[in-house]
Formats: C-alpha cells, sequence, structure tokens
C-alpha cells in the first residue's frame, strides 16, 4: 500500500516541503482490516490516528440496555480516531470497527504529537482537522436537539447519502440513534 492517497489528501489541506511531507509520511505504516474486525475496544487507550485508504469505519459506543449508537462513520479519504482518547490519553469510552474491509495507513500519538513540535505547517494541518471535527460534532448534537428523525434522516440524504447507500439499514439506524423498524417508516415517509 503506498501512501500517495494519505500525500494528495494533506497536501490538500497545508503545503509541506517536499523534505517535510517525507518526514510525514515517513511515520505512517499499513494495517489491514477484515469486515467487523473490532480496532480498538471500550477502555483501551486511543494510541493511534487512522487515515482509511479503502473501506470503512465506525466509531460507536454500547449504553445501558446493549443497544449500540454510532457516533461517527468514516469512508475512504478521511481520518479517524477515538478523539477523546488520543488527546487525553484516558481509556476510550467508544470502539472503532471496520464495516468492510478496509486498508489504513496509521500514526502512533507518539509521532503525530513529535511531528508537532518538529513540523510548523504539521500544527496547521492539526488545528484544520480539530476545527472539522467541532463543526462535524456540534451540528450533529445540535440536529438530535432540535430535528425529529425524519429531518435527521433527510439531512444524511442530503449531507452524507454514502452512509445510506453503502451501509446496511442496522447501522444507518444506529447512526440516527432511531431503531431499524423506525428507519423503515423513516424511509417511505421521506419526502422527494
Amino acid at each position: 500500500m503506498t501512501t500517495t492517497q494519505l500525500q494528495q489528501f494533506i497536501l490538500g489541506k497545508v503545503y509541506l516541503s517536499e523534505e517535510e511531507c517525507a518526514e510525514v509520511l515517513s511515520f505512517y505504516k499499513p494495517m489491514e482490516l477484515s469486515r467487523h474486525q473490532i480496532l480498538l475496544s471500550e477502555g483501551e487507550p486511543s494510541r493511534k490516528m487512522y487515515f482509511v485508504v479503502k473501506g470503512c469505519l465506525r466509531v460507536f459506543f454500547i449504553k445501558e440496555d446493549g443497544s449500540e449508537v454510532t457516533r461517527r462513520i468514516v469512508f475512504e479519504n478521511a481520518f479517524s480516531t477515538t478523539l477523546v482518547g488520543f488527546i487525553t490519553g484516558k481509556p476510550s469510552l467508544e470502539y472503532t470497527q471496520a464495516l468492510e474491509p478496509t486498508s489504513l495507513l496509521y500514526i502512533t500519538q507518539e509521532d503525530f504529537y513529535g511531528l508537532l513540535a518538529r513540523i510548523p505547517k504539521w500544527e496547521k494541518f492539526y488545528r484544520q482537522y480539530l476545527e472539522v471535527a467541532y463543526v462535524i460534532n456540534t451540528n450533529r448534537l445540535m440536529s438530535f436537539i432540535t430535528q425529529d428523525a425524519l429531518q435527521r434522516y433527510q439531512l444524511l440524504l442530503e449531507e452524507e447519502p454514502e452512509i445510506v447507500q453503502r451501509l446496511p439499514n442496522k447501522i444507518v439506524a444506529s447512526y440516527l440513534n432511531v431503531s431499524p423498524e423506525t428507519l423503515s417508516r423513516l424511509k417511505s415517509r421521506r419526502t422527494p
């Protein structure tokens, strides 16, 4: 697996010299996951940041009643980590799972923070990543507070149709925090 995709993604966000880019890329290692494989479990430290080359990851937690709630879906050309644990060093409260056969490039927390200290432009890249993560999480939280299930489903179809197209209804329902039966009703009620 090459780092070309990752390089293009990074350079699309921030300018790095050839030397800086080569140094950043040198810390990324390949990883292959099978469908449904758990990458990180609740209680484990979140010490890696992943770039999805091919496939799909989901970040989820399990409620007291045993039901799963999917917080984030990550497809190709995007980063994923359980960010709270990655930043604080505390054990993860979430799971990360491959939903499809998935090819990743990962960097350790230690190497990632080492790059921040050595390459100022990498800090700009990280700041942009954090800003996007904040906006996504805030918008998602607001949608749960201000929208009903049908509105959230319609917004999902507008903003992230790939989730509905690529993933099973059970996962889509978990992402919307509704039952699979409710999702079926939403699909039949959806306005064009």
